[in-house]
């Protein structure tokens, strides 16, 4: 199954309508692992989210430290 590109605004709808209580800075988390895993390169939305991202993890982060937000992200936009 292909990965599709979806915009930053496009995700943050969709988790919304997930989980209406999550906390901003955990929706903004699950966008930018779910960007650095998925993007397709440099003319890709997901690049753009990424490369445009207020989330900045630190040097030995290696994905979101709460995965439900990120699973919905893969679940939804067919990783």
């Amino acid at each position: 199954m292909a990965i599709k590109d979806p915009t930053k605004d496009e995700m943050v709808a969709f988790l919304e309508t997930i989980d209406a209580s999550a906390d901003a800075f955990d929706i903004e988390e699950a966008i930018y692992w779910f960007a650095h895993h998925y993007h397709g390169g440099q003319s890709s939305n997901l690049y753009s989210v990424l490369s445009t991202s207020d989330y900045h993890p630190g040097p030995l982060c290696r994905g979101p430290e709460d995965t439900f937000l990120y699973r919905e992200l893969e679940d939804e936009y067919g990783a």
